[in-house]
């Protein structure tokens, strides 16, 4: 059967079929992003924490010991066992499973998501996963490419 669209049509559809490929493939870097098993806190890592006033706040890890001495946080675990935060910058959501808190701190450009304990009132890591919004996006758009020209490459052995 003979394809009657026009050029414009053919050039349209050809990227609505590239954007839709470009999600999937970011997407699916994102899901996968590797995680790294380091026990090496980063200074920038968030955590969720129980602030003087018995709500939930946030701290990064280098800010941690200044915060004790400020009598800004009361204790690391935080007073529920889920929930979200907005800071500034970005956002916090946790949850607290058997012990191990997992804290998402993400942006438009960031996704950091790291598993630690707390012990004696000292954090513990036990894996992080840094993904790299861009990163991810570019490597989305090579993917998006390649399977967009392997589609049209199958259509011209027809």
């Amino acid at each position: 059967m003979e394809d009657k669209r026009g050029l414009l049509a053919k050039i349209f559809i050809a990227l609505m079929i590239f954007s839709a490929l470009v999600g999937v493939w970011s997407v699916a870097f994102m899901i996968s992003w590797p995680w790294d098993k380091s026990h090496e806190w980063q200074p920038e890592f968030r955590l969720v924490a129980t602030c003087a006033n018995k709500e939930v706040c946030g701290f990064a890890y280098k800010d941690i010991d200044n915060a004790r001495a400020g009598n800004l946080l009361t204790s690391l675990t935080p007073p529920a066992p889920a929930g979200d935060l907005q800071e500034e910058n970005g956002w916090l959501k946790w949850k607290t499973d058997a012990g191990i808190i997992e804290v998402k701190a993400s942006s438009w450009h960031f996704q950091t998501t790291i598993r630690y304990m707390v012990e004696n009132e000292v954090p513990i890591l036990i894996e992080y996963q840094d993904v790299n919004v861009p990163k991810s996006f570019y490597y989305g758009i090579a993917a998006g490419l390649f399977s967009l020209l392997g589609i049209y490459l199958r259509k011209l052995r027809k």
